[in-house]
């Protein structure tokens, strides 16, 4: 049987994402004693490359504080509240702050609504690092939901202006939900869609392969929330495995898909997609 494998075009790295692995390459080459605060991405693999370079991993401010050889701190593309930052810099460390431009923005949104008296309420993951960025450009009038009943579990005071914004990766539907609910229950709230729209892309783009091809193989790590929910979502068009490496793959069970689709979510880097069809065009 002679088999296609087919990649999606929009698969893989963001371009947040892609522009902070390439900036954190280069600082490697020009700085020793420099770490990143933070996974760069939720994917193991994809992480590989940065520590070959040097760069060592340091998960909380404490640690890259305390630790004197540490002289470089790269900000990863999901941000940090400013006052840890500031912390930083305090502390001596050099800064290198490769926040993603789109949450940059949504960042500076937030300081801006929270200066003029909004209370902002963040649709996110509470303990998300982009979400404890977001936050810590607001005042303490500010609550993060991740549906609309949370936030009666919070001491919002409605009668103030209100402001709805997102983290960047969560879900446009649940999203527009949420909104509409909101507009039903506050005549005094705004709404800023601060999603990202690159993993819409990447899940429209291999929706389309998905109806194209007998099997989809959806590449990344099982920590990532969006490489996931493009699993969830392909598996409701077509048969779709989940695998992290090669290791994952079993041969004799995709023997009789002719057509195979690859994809993978934006913190899946084309490396690890590229081993992946390598793999399957080797041993099919």
């Amino acid at each position: 049987m002679k088999y296609q494998i087919k990649i999606a075009q929009k698969a893989g790295f963001c371009p947040g994402v892609k522009n902070a692995f390439l900036k954190s390459y280069k600082i490697a080459e020009n700085h020793k004693n420099t770490c990143i605060y933070g996974e760069m991405v939720h994917n193991n693999f994809a992480l590989i490359p940065i520590y070959q370079k040097g760069i060592v991993l340091k998960k909380t401010l404490d640690e890259i504080i305390n630790d004197k050889n540490i002289e470089n701190v790269i900000i990863r593309a999901h941000g940090i509240p400013p006052n840890e930052e500031e912390l930083l810099k305090n502390n001596g460390k050099k800064i290198f702050d490769l926040t993603c431009p789109k949450v940059k923005k949504v960042q500076l949104l937030a300081k801006k609504l929270s200066d003029e008296g909004y209370t902002v309420i963040i649709f996110g993951k509470e303990n998300h690092p982009e979400v404890l960025g977001i936050k810590g450009y607001c005042n303490e009038n500010t609550v993060v939901i991740k549906e609309f009943d949370d936030l009666k579990k919070t001491n919002i005071d409605i009668n103030t202006k209100l402001a709805l914004i997102s983290q960047t990766t969560m879900n446009s539907i649940e999203f527009n939900k949420i909104s509409d609910k909101l507009k039903n229950s506050y005549s005094n709230i705004s709404f800023f869609n601060t999603l990202c729209d690159f993993p819409i892309k990447i899940q429209d783009n291999s929706i389309e392969i998905a109806k194209e091809v007998d099997l989809m193989i959806v590449v990344g790590d099982k920590k990532s929330a969006n490489t996931q929910s493009l699993f969830d979502k392909l598996t409701s068009v077509k048969k779709t495995i989940f695998v992290e490496t090669e290791n994952d793959i079993i041969i004799e069970e995709i023997r009789s898909f002719q057509k195979i689709g690859l994809t993978g979510g934006t913190s899946t880097s084309q490396l690890q997609i590229d081993s992946i069809k390598k793999y399957l065009e080797k041993n099919l």
